[in-house]
């Protein structure tokens, strides 16, 4: 974002840009006249590009990120299409733009064996016309390498095949495994009671003297998003704002009738990093488990609201999580935690 242009020949406005030419810039530019190697231009300056194909290393061309490149061309915004035609495979490649490239299906090379015959006949994705391959998608190989051509199908992994385990990159060791989050209800590890939680997950030091316990947190708390908001950013439009006006947590009607908490209570979410407070939605989606033997009753707690926006102000959900990482990506444990709820003398919705 810091090294984006926001010069006068890109923006009306660069101090208030159209979101529409954010996107441009995102897609990419040629930034000078191009050739190919026999002296055919083959960008004019200022063409917005077709393809990540197009991008170079010289500083003729740019673009926000090569996976956006062709997402808005010169003939025009590919994302605002609307044919919903479907190929008969379920993916309607008319409809809007996917990246990269408009793929609808990642490895798609995948699907046949070397010489281009489906696994499954009915389902054939692409087929080879005698000079390039064509079908229900774009090619995630190069157009015109003929069937027999060893090509991998899997071009984002240097051997060009599939990974049944990751190849000594993972920290927490090659294949899958099972483990409990740092907040649990569970005393121990379902699979294996020796080791509970993930023992080359991050934990800093303050971190672990705030960690919850089940006795004073029996609740199994989760974050998420709900179809009318997008994160932390549609909260500041007005129709979205609407649509979900004011922050909201959702309770099984098991633990709403055991609480005492009505649908519209003013309710009390804590752990032991701090609280907040919502509106309690009771509902059927939040149903008791049965898990080791022990019933387990969830919170579920949407993201979406802060302290600015045109929604009434709220709290951000992830106050209440761990600041615990995850082994390789460093990912907070956000989705799994412990509280406690309690209704909150007061006012209904």
């Amino acid at each position: 974002m810091l090294h984006m242009t926001w010069d006068a020949d890109t923006y009306h406005d660069p101090h208030h840009p159209h979101p529409e030419e954010m996107a441009k810039e995102a897609n990419g530019y040629a930034l000078a006249d191009a050739f190919d190697d026999t002296g055919n231009k083959v960008l004019r300056k200022g063409q917005l590009l077709d393809s990540f194909a197009q991008l170079r290393d010289d500083g003729t061309t740019s673009s926000y990120c090569w996976i956006f490149t062709g997402s808005w061309t010169e003939a025009g915004n590919q994302m605002a299409r609307r044919d919903n035609t479907d190929t008969g495979l379920g993916n309607t490649p008319g409809w809007a733009w996917s990246w990269p490239a408009n793929r609808r299906i990642l490895y798609n090379r995948a699907s046949m064996d070397e010489m281009g015959r489906p696994w499954d006949p009915r389902r054939q994705i692409l087929h080879w016309n005698g000079q390039q391959w064509t079908g229900a998608d774009v090619p995630d190989f190069p157009l015109t390498a003929a069937p027999g051509t060893p090509v991998g199908p899997f071009i984002m992994l240097p051997e060009g095949v599939g990974r049944l385990f990751s190849a000594g990159g993972m920290i927490d060791g090659p294949f899958p495994e099972h483990y409990e989050p740092v907040e649990s209800p569970l005393a121990k590890n379902p699979l294996h009671a020796t080791v509970t939680h993930n023992p080359t997950a991050r934990i800093f030091q303050n971190d672990a003297q705030r960690l919850g316990n089940r006795t004073d947190f029996p609740y199994v708390a989760t974050t998420y998003s709900v179809t009318e908001l997008f994160r932390h950013w549609t909260k500041h439009s007005h129709l979205n704002a609407m649509l979900q006006p004011e922050q909201f947590v959702e309770i099984g009607e098991k633990l709403a009738a055991d609480k005492g908490i009505g649908h519209g209570d003013t309710v009390k979410i804590t752990t032991r990093r701090g609280y907040i407070t919502a509106k309690a939605v009771v509902t059927k989606r939040m149903r008791s488990l049965q898990v080791a033997g022990q019933t387990v009753e969830q919170v579920g707690i949407p993201c979406h609201w802060g302290f600015e926006g045109a929604t009434r102000k709220g709290y951000l959900a992830n106050t209440l999580a761990p600041g615990v990482g995850d082994a390789n990506s460093q990912t907070p444990e956000f989705k799994a935690f412990l509280v406690n709820i309690e209704k909150m003398a007061g006012a209904r919705a």
